[in-house]
């Protein structure tokens, strides 16, 4: 119902009225901008936009609430508090919030726009039409609001509305004659009205436009050409649907298509300014022109250096500088270790690095010289031990003339690794194996004679890019195709003296900064709408003859102001560039001394220090002292811990972090243990946002208790889709589904996991599942970093005897297991549980209550413990011969498994069974017997005829996989006679947008547990997988047989499927039930297959998943088979771009 008030021109006639009230209220009233409750109010709302992008929805609908409640007359918090209720799928709370928004500013076109998309995900199109007539009356020249109202003209009629959708898509195409979207729509439409004439005419704009697609559309295009001379329309409504499905994978077309709609993964959009109150208008405070920076002495024990650099050796400790001076490097009056090399001259920057090598949270140092690579490891007790024999090197690479190393995760397998650089040849990278050993690899064997290199994400597809700074002056950016694979490189610049890796006008976006020899500077940005590297000059007036190897450029906030400077020294001077309040560079005008090798916060103020070498190799420290008076904020990031992770490495070096304080937005790279924020004049950073190197993503809050470390969250990025159902009362979480078919799981790094098995049953309680209204209520959602593949689903009604139960053993386990339904006695608990150490865990594991039992000691990784065993001792009873094990998996994923495939470790074993035997010995009866399949979990062991006696009858189970087992029991295997099963009609399946679930871990043993009735959030939360999913709505074709047509899911996604309730079951039986399903699981770990894109498409009966080009979806075997399933079905294409501009609000 539409606001409770029709028609809506009703309100609106209220509105003004109430309007004019607030107004004269508002003009009568003094309002200080400067006051605590407005600063309050700013912060507060912009706090919202960012909490509404991640997983605190509820934060994010308080801190709105509390600006809507400070001052009632502010439209845009009403708005967004709808947006909010929305998102929720409280619709009657959306609609009241809304209303109050309508009231106050009846003429907004964004109030009155998202208006309309309320009513029209009410199923109110006539509500929703008028409010978008209001709207482009308002604002007629709003694209998203124009081509809102034709599609949904066309929703409501598109006979009786056809001449206002072709007069609202020509006004359209007149604002913008280059958007490939609307020359499409006209296409169409002129197509539907069989009207040659307009359709030629578009066409040939679309073929003026082509010189950037691929040949495929091209040609398509040229079909469709023909086809129109020869007057079959209705051949080219098909036509044009498959142009547009070959254009949709363009980053141009996907541009396009931003400017008219919202993105997919968004419901409704956020007002991110104030309507009524002022705009706060500070986003960036004004440089500190006057800012001092002092030369001072720095307090070394040598007066002489050749090398000097900040470091970071200890997590709780603060940084320090060390020194190389006469062939060591001195780390404190008592601690000096041998230098590989000369150091009568100054050594460069890169002579050495910090490597928390060995995942122990203390920075090693690795050293780079004319004599060769040494590592120095940090010891408990603060000394250091030379490990470099150590390391399964060649000799040759241990002792070869080098100009410096780098460290960095090249797989982002969570260990750290080494880029070293010859004077003269190819870089070597040192792959970290992860056992204190390391192998040479040449990733970038057409490089050589290596002077810089930057380690980040440029494409903005998460994966860090390679950038290498050559001697004789060109810069190459080798783009990262994962796995530690990089492609032949893109020349960025020639003649080039400096690089640096920096987001200047923070877009959310990190460019290549360069300085050429002759002073130019440059920034180098991947353009997301092309797909094509672009430079451009920076206004900066500096020439200078400038050489590669003695010049040092640096990029950080001197000033904290919030934007970016720039520090270039030579041997002779430094000149320093300040960011202003538009993020331009301005001149300081201070020209200061020579030599500087580092910036880092020597004194722990908050501001950070310049540190050199001048020609005398003299250190020296400039220390900062400001004028302002501004805030800063340094920030540590830390990975959860040693033990039962290792998924990132041990700092978060090439992650990313992102701040936020009211209108200040930053983004940095973390390329060292602490990242250092100006704040300007913001107390505080209220918002953080953390991508971790493994494409995880965690938000903190001042508000919310943020620290100064930031712990990584241990949470899966990829466990199959979630199964609920619902008992009438609640919406249960039963288990997740598909477990057996991952496409492209990393097994090492040649191979990856064959798919067992695609078909899957599990088990749903009877006491979970109830009718309601004469159907069966299920819901499938999609909430990791995954794409689904569903090809079928159903759901069977198992009756069987009060007394009795019935189980699925949902292993994995290769081959894979019998799925049928097994009907047992009631499980009873068994006399005894002990672990290895003679733990007693026979209580715990007595009834199946979700308190879980841990009986080993984890390894580095999350997924691989010590080898341990249980010992089950059954009841004796001849009759209770199977063992019913319920628990949980926590699962390794595609990085573990390469890591651990790069060591000595092996990967997680299954389940080693054995029986004891009457000698006292014992026997294995299954060698591999796999482990439950992920969450919430039964397997079934078959005992009969296992013992060769019947006294003390014992099982052994002995595993390195981490499992968690909630109850072992006993039962009796009945016959299948017993059950009666049902195979359920299904009466809806429908596809929709939900979000994601709140989630919860109880406790250091249990798993993570969604809350079905708490949307954390409906935000874009993952780096979705680019490519078509299927479009919202009936899915029944897509689910209704095995036939590779299927729905693919998306994050956030949701699968509603209802069957026809049975009569209740017969007198002395009880119900059960059996989810069945059928399909794949696609992730997106950085090491996982062809984990950036949904392509290519998974079939029944391929022999693997291995690729090394996705291609394109014209040429995939499944498309080819069933074309037609993208123009009726996978029409909704993907892309992470609200993930990538998540808290750029002016960007969505």
């Amino acid at each position: 119902m539409p606001f409770r008030v029709n028609p809506v021109k009703q309100l609106l006639i209220i509105s003004f009225l109430i309007f004019g009230l607030i107004s004269c209220r508002s003009a009568d009233t003094e309002f200080d901008p400067s006051s605590e409750a407005f600063q309050q109010a700013v912060a507060d709302f912009y706090m919202s936009l960012g909490a509404s992008q991640t997983d605190q929805s509820r934060f994010a609908f308080n801190k709105m609430n509390d600006v809507a409640t400070a001052f009632p007359e502010e439209t845009a918090a009403w708005a967004n508090l709808a947006v909010y209720a929305m998102r929720q799928g409280n619709f009657d709370l959306a609609e009241d919030r809304m209303g109050r928004a309508l009231e106050l500013s009846p003429e907004n076109a964004e109030v009155l726009f998202l208006a309309s998309i309320i009513q029209s995900r009410s199923g109110n199109v006539s509500a929703s039409i008028e409010l978008l007539h209001r709207a482009s009356d308002v604002l007629p020249e709003h694209p998203r609001i124009l081509f809102s109202l034709a599609q949904e003209l066309e929703r409501e009629d598109d006979l009786a509305n056809a001449d206002e959708i072709v007069e609202t898509l020509e006004h359209l195409h007149r604002l913008l004659p280059q958007n490939q979207v609307v020359i499409l729509e006209l296409a169409r439409v002129g197509i539907k009205e069989q009207d040659s004439e307009r359709i030629r005419e578009n066409l040939e704009q679309l073929r003026d436009q082509s010189g950037f697609w691929d040949q495929e559309s091209v040609t398509q295009l040229n079909d469709i050409f023909e086809m129109l001379n020869d007057e079959d329309f209705s051949g080219l409504s098909l036509e044009i649907s498959f142009l547009r499905t070959g254009l949709e994978t363009l980053n141009r077309f996907q541009a396009d298509l931003l400017q008219v709609q919202l993105p997919p993964t968004e419901v409704g959009f956020l007002i991110t300014e104030f309507i009524n109150l002022p705009i706060p208008e500070v986003v960036v405070a004004a440089p500190d022109l006057d800012m001092r920076l002092e030369r001072i002495p720095l307090d070394l024990p040598e007066s002489t250096s050749s090398w000097l650099k900040g470091v970071t050796l200890l997590e709780e400790s603060p940084p320090f500088p060390i020194a190389i001076t006469n062939g060591e490097a001195v780390i404190d009056s008592e601690t000096r270790l041998l230098f590989p090399g000369a150091t009568d001259q100054q050594l460069p920057v890169a002579a050495v690095t910090e490597i928390d090598f060995n995942y122990n949270f203390r920075n090693d140092l690795a050293f780079a010289g004319s004599d060769g690579f040494r590592l120095y490891r940090l010891n408990d007790d603060q000394t250091f031990t030379d490990v470099t024999g150590e390391l399964g090197l060649l000799n040759r690479t241990i002792n070869s003339e080098y100009f410096g190393l780098w460290a960095f995760d090249i797989e982002m397998d969570g260990d750290l690794d080494i880029l070293l650089a010859p004077v003269s040849g190819t870089p070597v990278v040192l792959r970290n194996n992860g056992d204190n050993t390391f192998t040479e690899t040449e990733p970038f064997s057409n490089a050589a004679d290596v002077r810089n290199f930057l380690w980040a994400d440029l494409t903005g597809d998460g994966a860090p890019e390679a950038t290498i700074l050559t001697a004789e002056g060109t810069v190459t950016t080798f783009e990262n195709l994962r796995g530690g694979n990089f492609d032949e490189g893109t020349t960025l610049g020639t003649s080039i003296a400096a690089i640096a890796v920096a987001d200047l006008n923070a877009d959310g976006q990190f460019n290549i900064i360069t300085v050429s020899v002759g002073g130019e500077f440059s920034k180098h940005h991947f353009s997301l709408r092309t797909g094509e590297w672009a430079s451009e000059p920076l206004d900066i007036e500096f020439s200078e003859d400038l050489q590669v190897e003695s010049t040092n450029f640096f990029i950080a906030d001197l000033d904290n102001n919030g934007a970016l400077d720039l520090i270039l020294s030579t041997p002779e001077e430094t000149r320093i560039w300040l960011g202003n309040e538009d993020r331009q560079p301005v001149a300081y005008e201070e020209i200061l001394p020579g030599g500087i090798v580092n910036v880092f916060d020597v004194d722990g103020n908050e501001r950070l220090d310049l540190l050199g070498v001048n020609e005398n190799m003299e250190p020296f420290h400039l220390k900062n002292e400001g004028t302002r008076n501004y805030f800063a904020r340094s920030i540590r990031a830390r990975a959860s811990g040693d033990m039962g992770d290792q998924r990132i490495n041990s700092f978060g070096i090439g992650g990313e972090m992102e701040v936020r304080s009211g209108l200040l937005y930053q983004k940095q790279l973390i390329s060292s243990p602490i990242v250092h924020f100006g704040l300007g004049e913001h107390e505080e950073a209220q918002m953080l946002r953390i991508i971790w190197p493994n494409g995880s993503v965690q938000a903190e809050f001042a508000e919310l208790g943020m620290g100064a470390t930031i712990f990584n969250e241990q949470i899966l990025k990829g466990s199959c889709p979630w199964l609920f159902t619902n008992d009438g009362e609640e919406i249960h979480f039963i288990t997740d589904a598909l477990w057996r078919s991952p496409l492209g799981l990393r097994i090492n790094a040649q191979e990856t996991a064959g798919v067992i098995q695609t078909f899957d049953r599990v088990r749903v309680p009877g006491h979970k599942l109830n009718p309601i209204d004469g159907i069966y209520d299920i819901r499938v959602t999609a909430e990791l970093w995954e794409t689904h593949f569903f090809d079928y689903a159903g759901l069977l009604a198992v009756d069987h005897p009060i007394g009795t139960d019935v189980f699925v053993d949902e292993r994995f386990v290769f081959p894979a297991p019998d799925l049928s339904t097994q009907i047992m006695s009631t499980p009873q608990p068994v006399a005894s549980v002990i672990g290895d150490n003679g733990e007693d865990f026979t209580v715990t594991v007595s009834q199946l209550d979700q308190a879980y039992i841990k009986p080993f000691t984890k390894t580095a990784y999350q997924g691989l413990v010590n080898e341990h065993s249980i010992v089950i001792e059954l009841n004796n009873s001849e009759y209770e011969n199977w063992l019913v094990l319920s628990g949980w998996l926590r699962p390794t994923d595609s990085s573990i498994n390469l890591a651990l495939a790069q060591g000595t470790h092996e990967p997680p074993r299954g389940i080693f069974v054995e029986v004891s035997g009457a000698d006292g010995s014992w026997n294995i009866l299954h060698e591999d017997y796999g482990m439950p399949a992920g969450k919430l979990k039964t397997i079934l062991i078959d005992l009969e005829d296992a013992f060769d006696h019947d006294e003390s009858r014992k099982v052994r189970l002995t595993t390195t996989s981490e499992i968690y087992w909630d109850s072992i029991l006993q039962a009796n295997k009945l016959h299948d006679a017993e059950f009666i099963e049902t195979d359920l009609m299904p009466v809806k399946q429908e596809l929709r947008y939900r979000g994601f679930s709140e989630w919860n871990v109880p406790d250091a043993v249990s798993p993570n547990m969604p809350t079905y009735s708490e949307i954390a959030s409906t935000a874009q939360r993952w780096r979705d997988l680019e490519g078509f999913h299927t479009r919202f709505g009936d899915v029944s074709e897509l689910l209704a047989e095995i036939d590779d047509r299927y729905v693919i899911m998306n994050a956030g996604d949701e699968l509603v499927l209802h069957f026809e309730a049975l009569e209740p079951p017969r007198e002395g039986y009880t119900r059960s039930y059996v989810f069945v399903s059928d399909g794949w699981v696609k992730d997106g770990d950085y090491n996982t297959e062809a984990s950036a894109t949904v392509l290519p498409l998974p079939y029944h009966g391929q022999a693997d998943y291995e690729y090394k080009d996705a291609g394109n979806l014209f040429d995939d075997p499944v498309f080819q088979r069933h074309a037609e399933d993208w123009v009726n079905f996978h029409t909704r294409y993907i892309t992470p771009h609200g993930f990538r501009t998540a808290l750029r609000f002016d960007q969505n």
